[in-house]
């Protein structure tokens, strides 16, 4: 599907992660990750990428290694003194939860993110899930967005309320998985959550992730929900929300416009950068990924995305 106009860059502000997970499929460790990375190699398909974040020595030439081929724009990706963010966890594909959960925020946790003269112009944000107060200070930096997206987790939702409140009335579109939703709203139900989250954060969209029964829209209108691409079995959820919204912000950075048509095209592109996403351990479903692979996966969802007229 040709773009109309040369797509809008993008800007992705989030975390850079060394990674150790477990899976049914088996175990990789210091493996690349965080919301940053994630987002930009989904998203390199798509637009240019503008990346904000920070490193350890320890990681720092692993990540940079990774981006090499990316063309993103690092200026805004810090060394910083402490090590890499480490996280740690395993994904249970039975009742879909991910426990055993540690995480240690290392360079995060001296971290002021600092956006250049053209990235605080950016149309398209994404604020990747991290500290509510580094989310804050990207909001305060950027001059007349377009569009800002988000994502968060439920140890921010949970121990961090009165700094994450303001980051998400800031919002445009928000990312979120049922059961971060029904926290964040306190109720017991998915239609409930959307309804409240949407009202009270004037949102434009509220994308739910759904692993693998795919993504719902909500929006006003029409809800639009569209199935997950088959992976049989996935190897490592890992970074597939991340690439969801890859996906959908980089195609609306080539549509340019946000109508029901280009929101719907988006979603399914979100589709299909999770899943290559989850077909690897770490980065590596999207590495080597080009977007005529993206397209041919696109393909078999052409009925469901084709505009309405």
């Amino acid at each position: 599907m040709t773009p109309p106009h040369r797509p809008w860059p993008l800007l992705v502000a989030g975390t850079i992660t060394r990674d150790d997970v477990r899976t049914p499929m088996g175990a990789n460790t210091d493996g690349l990750g965080g919301s940053a990375t994630y987002f930009t190699l989904a998203a390199r398909l798509f637009a240019p990428v503008s990346v904000v974040g920070t490193a350890g020595p320890d990681f720092m030439p692993a990540f940079q290694n990774a981006m090499r081929e990316t063309g993103a724009d690092l200026r805004s990706v810090s060394q910083s003194t402490l090590p890499t963010y480490r996280w740690r966890a395993e994904h249970d594909y039975e009742t879909g939860t991910t426990r055993n959960e540690t995480s240690d925020q290392g360079a995060y946790r001296g971290f002021t993110p600092v956006l250049t003269a053209d990235q605080r112009k950016a149309k398209i944000v994404f604020l990747g899930s991290m500290e509510p107060r580094h989310q804050m200070r990207v909001l305060e930096q950027l001059e007349a967005p377009w569009l800002v997206a988000g994502d968060t987790m439920k140890l921010y939702i949970r121990e961090a309320p009165d700094a994450l409140e303001p980051v998400l009335k800031r919002l445009d579109y928000l990312f979120l998985n049922a059961s971060e939703a029904m926290a964040l709203a306190k109720v017991d139900t998915i239609e409930e959550a959307s309804d409240q989250l949407r009202h009270r954060f004037t949102l434009r969209g509220l994308v739910i992730k759904e692993g693998p029964n795919g993504a719902t829209l909500y929006r006003h209108g029409e809800d639009i929900h569209l199935p997950a691409l088959p992976v049989d079995p996935p190897t490592d959820p890992t970074g597939a929300g991340d690439a969801v919204a890859a996906g959908f912000l980089g195609a609306l950075a080539e549509q340019q416009v946000e109508t029901d048509d280009s929101v719907r095209l988006a979603l399914g592109y979100a589709m299909v950068m999770a899943s290559f996403a989850i077909q690897h351990f770490s980065v590596k479903g999207l590495q080597p990924i080009t977007r005529a692979d993206v397209e041919a996966r696109m393909a078999s969802m052409a009925w469901q995305v084709q505009p309405t007229a």
